[in-house]
């Protein structure tokens, strides 16, 4: 069996997911050969996958999403589809690269997270993939006209705009009706998702939640405390580790959240001075705060979180998946209104029952730091409530790879009779 996985290059997630598909396909099935290709971070996973047994072919440009603005503040043609999209999930230039590899790497299978480029090179190369998705629709088929003016945008045409989610919806309907097997982390919730191209695909039979595709470390043990302590100078304190990196649409909101967090923590200080604050924001930061420790990218970051007396992470679904398996005591934070792909997450999670706040100031991030630290248990127990409903199950990679290989599987009868016939 012979795999290429092909992650959107739009945020680690992407990565993150295809690593722990490929760390069980190669469990279960140890002769397989695997190939990724690498669109963004390839620095950091390059050695993670080959320590998983698969060959690391790398885009020749990469691009780091984390830290420049995607978006302007008007929304339209030109700035969302010529601008964004074009350079990112549906890139014909990205195809054709797709096609190129697909040719010379020859898969039985080709496995697609949410790089719709991916999905179609492997349709064009004649080559059967699995759709490994977050999203049930892209995200502008989740929202309407009215909720991008809500979160700041300037819609100057709005039926250009309908068109564009029209075309994008029967672009990803299309592509999960011929994908062999669609595959998502992301529970269902029909207020949400009705009508989507995942939920038919779902009520179709090749649509499949398979509960969270995450590494088996989440699940594991943590390190002793001792060592995270030494590791990151966290000797003697309570911890609050807050996220505010992964691909954002405007720097400008990870910068006021940044603003925030800090406040919020010197205040959180005058009642709890054992209080330290671990900041990971997927870039370098030379501030040198007494109490704060800036990270810029922890791919182990289990055992820091184990250990964590709360955590504030945008909802970037990776993290929601591990999270929800480790069991964090978690308060998701949206930057800005205007993160437009994100604001169907925030709305799922707090459907869910987790604590969500969105654009907040300094009161707010106060407010959830307090309730973590003055009435811990309460604050635990709503979080674990919803994280069962993410995490039923430890091991959807596992189920993920028996589905993949199933899937090369019946390309290989399939290659044999024709070449019978």
């Amino acid at each position: 069996m012979k795999v290429l996985y092909l992650p959107a290059e739009t945020g680690t997630g992407h990565n993150m997911r295809a690593l722990a598909v490929a760390a069980q396909v190669r469990a279960l099935f140890p002769a397989a050969e695997q190939h990724v290709y690498l669109a963004s971070k390839s620095t950091v996973f390059r050695s993670m996958f080959e320590t998983v047994g698969t060959r690391v072919h790398v885009a020749p440009a990469e691009r780091d999403h984390a830290n420049t603005s995607q978006l302007g503040t008007s929304f339209d043609w030109t700035t969302y589809v010529t601008n964004y999209l074009d350079r990112t999930f549906i890139s014909g230039d990205k195809m054709l690269n797709a096609v190129a590899l697909i040719e010379d790497i020859g898969p039985d299978v080709v496995v697609s997270d949410y790089n719709i480029a991916g999905s179609l090179a492997a349709e064009v190369a004649g080559v059967p993939h699995v759709l490994i998705t977050e999203r049930y629709d892209f995200t502008l088929g989740q929202l309407d006209n009215d909720s991008l003016v809500e979160a700041g945008f300037t819609v100057g045409d709005p039926d250009e705009v309908d068109a564009i989610r029209t075309s994008l919806t029967r672009l990803f309907g299309w592509v999960t009706r011929r994908a062999r097997a669609v595959l998502t982390d992301k529970p269902p919730v029909e207020r949400l998702d009705h009508g989507t191209p995942v939920l038919r695909a779902i009520g179709a039979g090749n649509g499949h939640f398979v509960g969270p595709i995450v590494r088996a470390e989440c699940a594991a043990d943590p390190a002793p405390r001792a060592e995270v302590d030494e590791r990151f100078g966290l000797e003697g304190s309570e911890y609050i580790v807050a996220g505010f990196g992964g691909t954002t649409m405007f720097t400008e909101n990870k910068s006021r959240l940044l603003a925030n967090y800090l406040a919020a923590f010197e205040k959180l200080r005058a009642a709890h001075p054992r209080a330290r604050l671990v900041v990971i924001g997927r870039q370098e930061i030379a501030e040198d705060i007494d109490g704060v420790v800036f990270l810029n990218y922890v791919p182990d970051w289990h055992s820091l979180v184990k250990h964590a007396k709360v955590v504030l992470s945008p909802p970037g679904w990776i993290s929601v998946t591990e999270m929800a398996v480790m069991n964090a005591p978690v308060a998701y934070v949206l930057s800005g209104r205007n993160e437009y792909h994100e604001l169907e997450a925030m709305r799922r999670l707090a459907l869910l029952g987790y604590t969500t706040v969105t654009e907040p100031d300094e009161a707010d991030l106060l407010g959830i730091l307090q309730d973590a630290f003055d009435a811990p248990d309460t604050f635990t127990r709503a979080t674990s409530e919803a994280s069962r409903t993410i995490a039923p199950t430890s091991n959807g990679a596992e189920v993920a790879a028996k589905l993949i290989a199933q899937t090369a599987a019946e390309a290989h009868v399939h290659r044999e009779t024709a070449d019978a016939a």
